[in-house]
């Protein structure tokens, strides 16, 4: 009864701000544009801090860079097996379809989700997957986009537009830190430590709330596209499926620790990450389209949050 209490206090909060986002857009006390800015404040703004933060002051782990190596591998060869697949589907989603089964939205859904469970001291757990994500929409999605267009490549402002992402500032600049030696010394300054504690402290505080509100606000369904959105849901989860399963057996030792494999479950049910839809505006051609991928991706956090509740009641009954 304690443990089933314990994981409703967790629970609940989660659930509770979701509301308060669906609530929002029904009753229209905010607008589209207005959570796109409450999105922005907190994704661009402060969420790198919070990388920042946690990559400066953690141990990193030589695996790290095996992860984000595989994860790129695995998510262009997700890209063409899709591709064939995806044939199964009405001419008008075939196209775009193949691209949704792309990359996992860690910001604004799994970090959150899983810091709410584990707190924010793991982060650095699932840090690799949202780099190798980062990677995989601003590189090779612009790039098959160039190809179907039949333009030559510009390699060099996709690379720009890689380095100058907030998210790849920070955890570029707390690597920095972190290494050198840099981090340590001001953290431990009795004239700088506690200033920077503090200031992290009120900056990190409301992320993960301003997230789940915005993600509240987004979930939507359509009735109308079920049978193929099943479909293509499928798809995605017997891939991703295969993707965790592969972790149990490249990263047997990591997967053992039942708080990193957590992080890995959650994190590859949750959304195709929300840069997709963004990156490949030129081939959502039509309101049906952009109402698809809405609702898809509508879907997946449905999916995320049940994994959400089945592992924060599996965490709180792990022995202490």
């Amino acid at each position: 009864m304690r443990d089933n209490m314990q994981a409703i206090s967790t629970i609940f909060p989660v659930f509770f701000i979701l509301f308060l986002g669906i609530h929002a857009r029904k009753k229209g006390w905010i607008n589209h544009e207005q959570n796109n800015g409450l999105k922005t404040i907190a994704l661009d703004i402060l969420f790198p801090f919070l990388i920042y933060h946690i990559v400066a002051s953690s141990v990193l782990d030589r695996q790290i860079a095996l992860e984000i190596v595989y994860l790129i591998a695995v998510w262009i060869f997700v890209y063409f097996l899709g591709k064939i697949i995806c044939r199964m589907l009405p001419g008008n989603l075939k196209d775009l379809s193949p691209f949704l089964l792309l990359t996992c939205e860690g910001g604004a859904v799994a970090l959150p989700l899983y810091l709410s469970i584990v707190g924010s001291s793991y982060i650095l757990n699932l840090i690799p997957f949202d780099l190798a994500g980062i990677l995989i929409n601003f590189i090779f999605v612009p790039t098959i986009l160039q190809i179907r267009r039949k333009e030559d490549l510009k390699i060099l402002p996709l690379i720009k537009k890689v380095i100058s992402a907030p998210f790849v500032i920070a955890a570029l600049l707390a690597a920095v830190t972190n290494l050198t030696g840099l981090h340590h010394l001001i953290s431990q300054s009795e004239v700088f430590g506690s200033i920077y504690e503090n200031t992290m402290g009120a900056i990190i505080a409301p992320v993960s709330g301003l997230i789940l509100f915005s993600l509240g606000y987004g979930i939507r369904l359509k009735k109308g596209y079920l049978s193929n959105l099943m479909k293509l849901a499928i798809i995605r989860i017997i891939f991703c499926t295969g993707i965790i399963a592969s972790f149990f057996l490249l990263f047997p030792s990591k997967m053992q620790d039942p708080i990193f494999s957590m992080g890995v479950i959650l994190y590859f049910y949750c959304p195709t990450g929300f840069p997709v839809p963004l990156q490949i505006r030129e081939i959502l051609d039509s309101e049906e389209k952009e109402e698809f991928v809405s609702a898809f991706i509508s879907i997946f956090l449905l999916i995320a949050l049940v994994v959400y509740v089945a592992l924060s009641i599996y965490y709180k009954r792990l022995p202490s």
